[in-house]
């Protein structure tokens, strides 16, 4: 009988919550400070992130090879007899080749890895999807098809306070355009559906208008996919009240979600995006 994993890294953000209804497996990514190293989620979280920022550089770094075959290890003894890896997109991290390069040497399971082309919740949601087809009886093949159709179908846009850590570490991408512009001018970002890089499909003028413009993403996308069910998602990097009122709007905006899953950004995007993070998703699923 068959018994299936679902793998994910920090960097998806997914909530307690679901990690523990449904058993998904994280892989903690590393953390860098000066001679330090941390692994998010365990002994360091994003408000430590915000303070060390003020001072210093951070960096991260794939999961460690130990912990990746490690949590293989633990799956296998568990009775799994296969797993589906979905992690962060290939376009900002290493994280999805060295999982991918494990599992292809590790003989006691039957691994599936999927770039997820996305970051944060944006990806914890095909996680959490995932693993709720799973509980629904679905098989690992199917499971793979589903996996390739969510990572199309889940859209994130987010906005953040500013894009000096995105740009310390590497991992700008279209955003680039807008450094060293008026302060008044806050990009909205996404992840670009074929590279996984950063890409800016929108831009306004001071941070009230952005919840306005993460409203008007979301309804862009739903026109295209009129006939399809959906979750909403939202996210927040300190900015708990505006996640909330967010929320509320988008409920209100569209009262025929499905569910809504909402998150905090970790200790490892936190490096990159730093506070002052909102965000909004959507993801549509097979009825």
């Amino acid at each position: 009988m068959e018994k299936i994993a679902i793998i994910t890294d920090s960097c998806g953000d997914v909530p307690q919550k679901y990690k523990e209804k449904y058993d998904i497996y994280v892989l903690p990514i590393t953390i860098e400070c000066g001679n330090h190293e941390y692994k998010d989620g365990i002994n360091i979280g994003a408000d430590d992130v915000y303070r060390m920022q003020k001072t210093e550089v951070l960096k991260t770094a794939s999961p460690e090879g130990k912990d990746i075959l490690d949590t293989f290890e633990e799956i296998y003894k568990k009775g799994y007899t296969s797993a589906i890896a979905i992690l962060l997109s290939g376009g900002l991290s290493g994280t999805f080749n060295q999982v991918r390069l494990f599992a292809e040497s590790f003989d006691d399971l039957e691994i599936a890895v999927f770039d997820s082309k996305s970051g944060s919740i944006g990806y914890g949601a095909i996680a959490i999807q995932l693993a709720q087809y799973r509980e629904q009886g679905m098989s690992f093949e199917k499971l793979k098809q589903q996996a390739e159709k969510l990572i199309q179908n889940t859209y994130a846009f987010f906005s953040i306070d500013t894009l000096e850590f995105l740009q310390k570490g590497g991992r700008i991408g279209k955003a680039t355009a807008f450094v060293g512009t008026a302060l008044k001018i806050k990009p909205i970002l996404s992840f670009d559906k074929e590279k996984g890089e950063i890409d800016v499909p929108a831009k306004v003028r001071g941070n009230k208008k952005v919840p306005q413009k993460l409203i008007e993403l979301i309804d862009k996308v739903i026109e295209n996919n009129s006939h399809q069910s959906f979750y909403l998602i939202v996210a927040d990097g300190a900015m708990l009240q505006q996640r909330k009122d967010l929320k509320e709007e988008l409920i209100k905006e569209y009262p025929n979600y499905k569910g809504c899953i909402e998150a905090q950004i970790g200790a490892a995007l936190s490096c990159y995006l730093g506070p002052g993070l909102l965000g909004a998703g959507i993801q549509f699923i097979d009825d």
